[in-house]
């Protein structure tokens, strides 16, 4: 797409001294691709200033020498089959699919792995209304990459935060681990560790892993990274994480609006982070009361 148009023929007259279509119609079709760019330009404009509500899987876990075995697993193609077809269902809402991963997927770790297919599969599934479903495809995602869930997988993921090259996914995968039953509160201490780690990437996967953790002691380390930390991308994250995404319950996330709410009117607060505040509200509540503090208390008083 160009960057501009320039008329090259105001003469309507091309060298060959033939006449030539006028300007406007000879270039129709680039305008509208030009004004096509532009409403996208401006729609991701007023997108960016919203939280993003999805949690994406983890980014891939790296090839190092502590995941040559890892790499090095054989594969079972059936359970592979049978761990898509089951994910599948997943992705659409199906609650007696996430009660058999529930129940199997501790027996894929080793023998299946994660694909493009699964990547889009899980992704769809931990953003599902329903924290049963999010916690299946949680439970999926630990196995697809390899981590038993038990105190072995533990350690290996707190060495693998040792290593920059893989400290991202590891803290994600930390977070799945304390969600599903390994060790939580050890989990949000690990990953805590590295909410001020020099890599924006980083400090976004660990408020990510907290949100999966998701015990009310990381509450207010959620609300913290969202007030403080001095990346755009972190803050939003935490935002999402406290509002939407994640694996806190509707309890813990009224306990997250009583500050939030006590922030509407706090001046040292971006314009940024005061709009991301209200979305949060509304997410948190279902209520529309934009900027209006009095009308957050007034609801938040009537129903925490």
């Amino acid at each position: 797409m160009p960057d501009s148009l320039q008329d090259h023929g105001s003469d309507r007259y091309s060298r060959y001294g033939q006449p030539q279509e006028p300007w406007f119609s000879r270039n129709a079709e680039v305008l509208f691709y030009c004004a096509l760019g532009v409403a996208m330009s401006l729609a991701a404009s007023w997108g960016m200033g919203r939280i993003t509500k999805r949690l994406t899987p983890p980014v891939s876990r790296k090839s190092t020498g502590q995941s040559r075995a890892a790499g090095s697993r054989q594969i079972d193609s059936g359970q592979q089959v049978k761990a898509e077809g089951l994910l599948r269902r997943l992705a659409s809402g199906d609650s007696a699919a996430a009660d058999q991963i529930l129940r199997e997927s501790d027996s894929w770790t080793g023998s299946t792995t994660r694909t493009q297919t699964t990547d889009q599969l899980i992704a769809n599934g931990i953003n599902l209304p329903d924290l049963h479903l999010r916690a299946a495809a949680i439970q999926a995602q630990l196995a697809l990459d390899g981590v038993p869930r038990n105190t072995t997988g533990f350690i290996m993921l707190e060495r693998a935060t040792a290593n920059p090259s893989q400290r991202a996914w590891a803290l994600w995968m930390l977070g799945a681990l304390g969600n599903r039953g390994v060790d939580a509160d050890h989990a949000a201490k690990v990953i805590g560790a590295y909410l001020d780690d020099p890599v924006v990437n980083n400090r976004a996967a660990a408020v990510n892993g907290l949100a999966l953790v998701a015990t009310d002691e990381t509450i207010p380390m959620m609300l913290d990274r969202f007030r403080n930390d001095p990346s755009p991308i972190v803050q939003e994250r935490a935002a999402c994480g406290i509002s939407e995404a994640g694996m806190y319950l509707p309890q813990q996330r009224m306990v997250a609006a009583g500050t939030l709410i006590g922030w509407l009117d706090d001046s040292l607060l971006t314009s940024q982070q005061k709009t991301w505040t209200i979305q949060a509200l509304h997410d948190i509540s279902g209520k529309s009361f934009g900027a209006d503090a009095a009308a957050w208390r007034r609801w938040y008083d009537s129903n925490r």
